[in-house]
């Protein structure tokens, strides 16, 4: 398996996401989401490192659109990314609702970003990225799950 590097490759379905957590990151405040008090050093350690994976090895793969698989990958891409940027919407803009409150409101933004990078692996035709971005919400999520 060779992996080209291109200018025509998935690391553009990354800027969406990449934007969005740059501009709008710094509104979210609430501890159970930004602290890492009550997170092991060995696990931030290893989510940042699978992060740095994640959203770096898209650049080693083209993007995709002639063939059924990659067709069906950016329609995950595009309902994965928009599902991200509507879990961020209750934090942001009413963060005492009751979503905002509960385990699943406080945990979409970790989840949800699986699917925008399950999108991404059909469409560069990857399924080492797919595993990779498996790991990394996993640990995403553990790290989440340390401040409930």
């Amino acid at each position: 398996m060779t992996l080209p590097l291109s200018l025509l490759n998935c690391f553009w379905l990354m800027i969406p996401v990449l934007l969005w957590n740059l501009v709008l990151g710094p509104r979210i405040t609430d501890p159970r989401i930004t602290s890492d008090k009550h997170s092991p050093a060995w696990l931030r350690e290893a989510e940042n490192v699978s992060r740095i994976i994640v959203f770096a090895f898209p650049l080693l793969l083209p993007l995709q659109w002639d063939d059924a698989l990659s067709k069906a990958g950016l329609v995950i891409y595009l309902v994965g990314t928009l599902s991200y940027f509507a879990s961020w919407l209750p934090l942001l803009l009413a963060s005492d609702s009751a979503w905002s409150n509960h385990s699943a409101g406080l945990l979409a933004p970790r989840l949800t970003p699986f699917l925008a990078f399950l999108g991404i692996a059909l469409t560069g035709h990857s399924w080492l990225y797919g595993v990779l971005a498996a790991v990394f919400i996993v640990l995403h999520t553990w790290h989440g799950l340390q401040n409930l």
